[in-house]
């Protein structure tokens, strides 16, 4: 069995600006989310799903693969994640 990480982080949080970026300590909220996904023994692969551009970078600095950018319906306070995740899977 293969199992797929999707990691999803959109850009435009109104609760604290920009957190998927922000230095944490030393490194991203991202980052660790990636270092945990990289690490797992269970996960075959690990994509990100995101709109936002400097997380897409940050993304691809933890060789997180981004084999495409969000689209903006799905990256607005209303999205769902199951819609979020059905869109990364049918990619």
């Amino acid at each position: 069995m293969k199992i797929l990480g999707i990691i999803t982080a959109r850009g435009g949080s109104k609760g604290v600006p920009g957190k998927n970026i922000k230095l944490l300590g030393s490194i991203t909220l991202l980052s660790y989310t990636a270092n945990a996904a990289n690490q797992s023994k269970l996960l075959n692969k690990t994509i990100l799903s995101s709109d936002d551009i400097a997380i897409i970078d940050e993304a691809k600095k933890q060789q997180i693969e981004v084999p495409f950018v969000r689209p903006d319906e799905l990256a607005n306070d209303t999205a769902t994640s199951i819609a979020v995740v059905q869109h990364a899977l049918e990619y």
